[in-house]
This record gives C-alpha cells, structure tokens and sequence, in this order.
C-alpha cells in the first residue's frame, strides 16, 4: 500500500514538473504581450498626448497585467521622488527587485534595455523612431515566443507524463 501511495507521488510530481516547465513558456508569451501593450499605450501618452513620463507610467500601469504593472507604478514613485537618476536605473532596480516574476530571454531582455536607454534621451522624431523600433522588435519576439509555447508547452507536459509512468514502472 505505501509502495503505491509512493509511486503515485512520483507520477503526480513528474506530471506536475512537466506542466510547469511547459507553461513558463505561455507565461514569456503572456508577458512579452503585457510588456508590447504597455510600449504602444508609453507610444501614444508621450508622443501624441504630450503626458509627463511618471504620469504615462502610472496610467499604463493600470491597464496592464501582472508583473508588469507593478514594476510601472513603481518606477512611476521613483521618478516623481526623484530616487532615480534615468528611467533605465529606476526600470533595472524594480527589474532586479521582482526578476523572479519574470520568464523572459536575453533577447526579450535586450530589446527592453536598449528601449530604456534611449527612452527621454532625444527629440520627438528620435523617440518616435525608438518607439516604432521596439515595438516591431516586441512584436518579432511575441510571435516566437507564441510559435514556442504551442510547441513546449505540449512537448513538456507529455515528457513530464512519460517519465512520471516510466518511473512509477520501473518501481512497480
């Protein structure tokens, strides 16, 4: 009886890795979209708005999901305070604060840092060509990331249950 109850342990847990790894991979998709609908909303406040870059932040930090928002309301309070010397510094520490939220890749990474770089360091035509830049590049990564977790997803869920019932046999 225990020998059963144990194997079925190992079963669930090896199921229940598989699943987990498969969806870090929806949850990267997710964000990468969180973070390219909050890039778009930045567009139009400073662009065509004319709204002060906390205020922007604010805003879209209302319209967007989790963990995103979070980091946006945050540097919001940083750069109204005065804490922060650029909006990349005030980003990378709220970044590295919650960076275990997050299940982007160093491209996904790269791409936000050099937005953050260049966000408030040029003129209107220069932000505008930053803005259209990233958000052609976020839109790149979104698809992958989409094309990834449809294939991951499954391929890991299924590993997950074969190695649990390879396991769970060898033990029976």
């Amino acid at each position: 009886m225990l020998k059963i109850i144990a194997i079925s342990i190992i079963f669930f847990a090896c199921t229940y890795i598989g699943f987990y790894y498969g969806e870090s991979f929806k949850r990267r998709s997710k964000q990468l979209k969180s973070i390219l609908k909050s890039v778009m909303f930045l567009n139009n406040e400073v662009m065509y708005s004319n709204t002060p870059l906390p205020e922007a932040l604010k805003y879209i930090s209302m319209k967007v999901e989790s963990p995103i928002d979070d980091i946006l309301s945050k540097v919001a309070v940083n750069l109204e305070d005065g804490e922060s010397k650029s909006v990349y510094e005030a980003f990378s520490e709220q970044y590295h604060k919650s960076k275990s939220n997050f299940n982007l890749f160093e491209e996904d990474k790269a791409i936000i840092k050099d937005f953050l770089k260049g966000l408030g360091e040029s003129g209107v035509y220069g932000q505008d060509k930053l803005f259209n830049l990233t958000i052609e590049n976020m839109k790149i990564n979104c698809k992958t990331a989409d094309e990834l977790a449809k294939r991951n997803s499954k391929m890991y869920s299924a590993i997950g249950i074969c190695i649990g019932a390879m396991i769970a046999i060898f033990l029976f």
